[in-house]
């Protein structure tokens, strides 16, 4: 394992057994500003002081070095190079979403809310076109991020989700035309479902804190808010401010995994 991900490591299996930093060099005989360069990824231990400080801490370095590589075991080098590639553009679209997401929110507030359509209805059409594709391509970098670190609960919330926004911005299309139910039960049915696929996406990404840190924690936690108000329908709209943060957070997440899958595939070129 490499810096700083080894000195992230070791900080954390220092809390987990409640050990200060002097009481961890007492037992290691080293000193504790070693430990403290070790910790924020400023020095590489050698081979033998990162075996002492293991053993103290209870975590065997050979064990270390498998679960460091457990997520890409299943991937070739070719596959991890596509993964790098596609995440990034799966951010950027993200991106694009959050952004545009005003934009369509105006709109369509407009017309559901007040029955007036503001733009024509072949910039209407457009907008949820496009709107629909970035977040399509935004959630499927959650189900590459599923695939490559073995979350099968992230592929299916990101699934659902992406199933649930083609049925209902295909319904906001066509019923510019032709409006086969009330809309207002359309409003609670889209509201439980989108509710049901956050509560499942924000779980699966709380499971990426290990090889993740906190952020996919925080970022599945607001997910799973307001996947719950967005099924109690009648709290909709607070699930739509808990959303905002969320999603800036989801596309940081994705930025983070790209980077990381950009370190695995440099170290791989390295090997080879």
């Amino acid at each position: 394992m490499k810096q700083p991900e080894l000195g992230r490591k070791i900080l954390e299996l220092r809390k987990e057994k409640g050990f200060t930093q002097e009481e961890l060099v007492d037992q290691c005989n080293i000193n504790v500003r070693t430990i403290q360069r070790i910790e924020a990824g400023e020095v590489t231990p050698r081979s033998f002081t990162l075996k002492t400080i293991l053993n103290v801490l209870g975590e065997d370095l050979e064990h270390l070095q498998k679960s460091e590589t457990s997520h890409f075991e299943n991937f070739s080098l070719k596959e991890i190079n596509f993964s790098s590639y596609y995440l990034k553009f799966a951010w950027i679209c993200g991106l694009i979403y959050f952004l545009s997401g005003f934009v369509e929110f105006a709109v369509d507030y407009a017309r559901f809310h007040e029955d007036k359509l503001i733009i024509s209805k072949n910039a209407y059409i457009s907008m949820k076109f496009i709107v629909m594709l970035v977040f399509i391509y935004f959630l499927w970098g959650f189900v590459l991020s599923g695939k490559i670190f073995n979350n099968y609960l992230l592929k299916i919330g990101a699934f659902f989700l992406i199933g649930t926004t083609i049925l209902f911005y295909g319904y906001d299309m066509v019923s510019l035309y032709y409006e086969p139910f009330y809309i207002e039960y359309v409003i609670i049915i889209q509201s439980i479902f989108c509710g049901i696929g956050s509560i499942i996406f924000g779980l699966a990404l709380m499971r990426l804190k290990k090889p993740m840190g906190k952020l996919p924690e925080i970022a599945g936690g607001l997910e799973v808010v307001s996947g719950i108000l967005f099924s109690l329908v009648f709290m909709a709209w607070l699930g739509l401010f808990f959303l905002i943060p969320t999603i800036i957070l989801q596309i940081i997440l994705l930025y983070k995994i790209e980077e990381f899958v950009k370190k695995e595939r440099d170290s791989r070129h390295h090997e080879n």
